[in-house]
């Protein structure tokens, strides 16, 4: 250091320093060259308009609390994907799968944006939920499983279910 130079460890934090004020500055609400929002989904692409949509299956005939592996001390609730036909959608309307299970205090919905070049099976995936073993005392739980085509314009029901969960070991 008696010359006067950085070791190669100080360059390097120097440098990592220099890009992210750049970035910061490039991204910020005064110059805002650079936009680091991620793409909206959901929500934010509901418009009006509505589709022809069949479930098919029963996605609440197969939901079940089973216990977790290799000594978790959990169980989880498996939540099955949710098969839709979709067919004539016309403008952004968005398919809603939900499911509650109120004596567990759950309850989990997803969206699916529709637009004008679906037309087949749409797999609506939900990830299982896992609940500490204490707090599943039933051998059966109440369960509302619900599939609706949301837009501006309506929210139409057309999968409905109360169905009972069972606990198995």
């Amino acid at each position: 250091m008696a010359d006067g130079s950085f070791p190669l460890v100080s360059r390097l934090q120097l440098g990592t320093v220099a890009v992210v004020l750049v970035v910061l500055v490039l991204s910020g609400p005064l110059v805002g060259v650079v936009d680091l929002t991620p793409e909206s989904r959901g929500a934010a692409e509901l418009g009006d308009g509505t589709a022809n949509v069949t479930v098919t299956g029963d996605p609440g005939a197969d939901l079940a609390i089973t216990s977790g592996r290799f000594g978790t001390n959990v169980s989880y609730l498996r939540i099955p994907p949710a098969a839709v036909d979709v067919h004539h959608v016309e403008e952004r309307p968005r398919l809603l799968y939900l499911v509650s299970v109120p004596g567990l205090g759950f309850e989990r919905s997803v969206t699916e944006p529709l637009d004008e070049r679906v037309d087949g099976r749409v797999n609506i995936p939900m990830s299982d939920r896992a609940f500490a073993h204490v707090r599943v005392r039933n051998d059966s739980y109440r369960a509302t499983v619900v599939v609706r085509v949301q837009s501006f314009e309506e929210t139409r029901t057309v999968y409905r279910r109360n169905t009972t969960v069972p606990v198995r070991e």
